[in-house]
């Protein structure tokens, strides 16, 4: 009986460790976790930038294919063709204007999400 007190009395002051190491290791997990959503949300957000400015650059140059396509087969041809058939409300806006010497300049607008780019052409015919 007097092991069993003595090992009892020398426990007591243990009590309650395992639960503070089990909360001090729950708090860095977490901490863990946040940090690696957060990385990831950034660069998500990233990628979704990139894709924006790219697919711009396509519908632009899809503009400026239009016109030409227009031109070929009206070479007196001037005016705006729009186009908004494209997913995620994309789409892209080209004029044709005479320009010196018998040219005509082309410019195209693509915009994809709250990306535009700009392509400017010169078709001689």
């Amino acid at each position: 009986m007097y092991t069993t007190t003595r090992h009892r009395r020398l426990s007591e002051p243990r009590r309650g460790a395992a639960l503070v190491l089990c909360l001090s290791i729950i708090f860095i997990v977490t901490l863990i976790v946040v940090n690696v959503l957060d990385v990831i949300t950034l660069e998500l957000s990233s990628v979704r930038n990139s894709i924006n400015y790219e697919r711009a650059l396509y519908l632009a140059n899809a503009g400026v294919h239009a016109v030409a396509a227009e031109l070929e087969a009206s070479p007196a041809w001037r005016g705006t063709i729009t186009d908004g058939a494209f997913p995620a409300d994309d789409s892209y806006s080209a004029v044709a204007v005479n320009g010196p010497s018998g040219t005509v300049e082309v410019t195209s607008q693509g915009v994809s999400g709250d990306v535009t780019r700009t392509v400017i052409a010169t078709f001689q015919l």
